[in-house]
C-alpha cells in the first residue's frame, strides 16, 4: 500500500479591515468544513493499464506465453519484452536445427569410418553395436569377453562337467548382440578417430536436447511474467481526495490532497 499525494494548496485568505467587512470577520462567514469523497478510477499516467483499459484477460496471456513465449507480453501492449522472448525463443530452435544436423552428419561420419577400416559390411547397426566397437579392437576380443561370462555362469549354475566348447559357443551365441557381424580395426589411430567422431556426434545430440529444455524453460518463464504483467494491470487502483476548509487567526487554510491507493 502505498499513498502518493498529489497536489497541496494551501491558500490563505487575509480577512478585509476596512469597509462593512470591518463588521464581519471572513472567519465568522466561512464554516468549519471537513469533506473527504471517494472519486471514481481515473488513468493514472504510469505505463501499467487500468482493469477496463487491459486488452486480454490473465489466463488468456499466460495461455498465449505457453504457446508461443512473449506473446502474452505483446497482447498486453508490453513489446519490448515481448521482442527479447520472441529472440531468445528463435535462436533457441536454431541452435536445436543446428545441433541435430551436426550429430545426424557425425553419426553418418563414424558409421562410415567402421566400414572403411573396421570390415563392418553396412552402416544401420543400433548404437549397442557402434558402442562395443569403440571398446574392442576386434570381434575375437570382444567374443572372449562374453565367454568369459558364460564361463563362470556355467561353472557356477552347472559346475565344471557343464563346462565345455560346445556349451560356450551357444551362450556367447545366445548373449552377443542381436546385430552382432565380425570385424577388425585397421589401426588404433583409425579406431581413435571413430571414437571421436562418435564422441562428437553423442555431443550434438545431447545439445540439441538441452535446447528443447531452454524451449520448456522459456515458456514457463514467460508465462510466469506474463502472469504478474497481466495481475498489475487488471488491479484496479483505489482514487480518491480529501478536501480541508478550516478557519484561522489569520484566515481561511484550504488544502487539497488527491490520493491513490495501489
Amino acid at each position: 500500500m502505498r499513498r502518493v499525494a498529489v497536489l497541496v494548496v494551501g491558500v490563505l485568505v487575509a480577512a478585509g479591515s476596512a469597509g462593512a467587512q470591518a463588521h464581519l470577520p471572513l472567519r465568522d462567514t466561512v464554516p468549519s468544513v471537513v469533506a473527504s469523497t471517494a472519486a471514481p478510477a481515473l488513468t493514472w499516467d504510469d505505463g501499467v493499464e487500468d482493469a477496463a483499459g487491459a486488452p486480454i484477460s490473465t489466463t488468456r496471456a499466460v495461455l498465449y506465453s505457453l504457446l508461443i513465449p512473449g506473446l502474452g507480453d505483446y497482447k498486453l501492449g508490453n513489446h519490448g519484452r515481448a521482442t527479447a522472448f520472441f529472440i531468445a525463443e528463435g535462436v533457441i530452435w536454431v541452435s536445436y536445427a543446428v545441433f541435430e544436423v551436426q550429430g545426424n552428419q557425425r553419426e553418418d561420419e563414424y558409421q562410415d569410418l567402421t566400414v572403411r577400416f573396421a570390415g563392418v559390411t553396412r552402416t544401420g547397426h543400433s548404437d549397442d553395436f557402434y558402442a562395443t566397437l569403440r571398446e574392442f579392437d576386434t570381434s575375437e576380443e570382444y567374443e572372449a569377453d562374453v565367454k568369459l561370462d558364460g564361463r563362470n555362469e556355467l561353472v557356477n549354475s552347472g559346475g565344471l562337467e557343464a563346462l565345455n566348447a560346445d556349451a560356450l559357443e551357444r551362450y556367447f551365441v545366445e548373449n552377443r548382440l542381436e546385430d552382432y557381424e565380425p570385424w577388425q580395426w585397421a589401426s588404433v589411430d583409425r579406431k581413435l578417430q571413430y571414437s571421436e567422431v562418435r564422441s562428437s556426434s553423442k555431443t550434438s545430440y545431447r545439445r540439441a536436447d538441452y535446447m528443447i529444455a531452454a524451449a520448456a524453460a522459456n515458456r514457463v518463464v514467460s508465462a510466469i511474467v506474463t502472469y504478474a504483467a497481466g495481475h498489475n494491470a487488471n488491479r484496479q487502483p483505489t482514487v480518491g481526495y480529501r478536501f480541508n476548509v478550516v478557519p484561522g487567526a489569520r484566515g481561511v487554510d484550504v488544502a487539497f490532497t488527491l490520493t491513490r491507493s495501489f
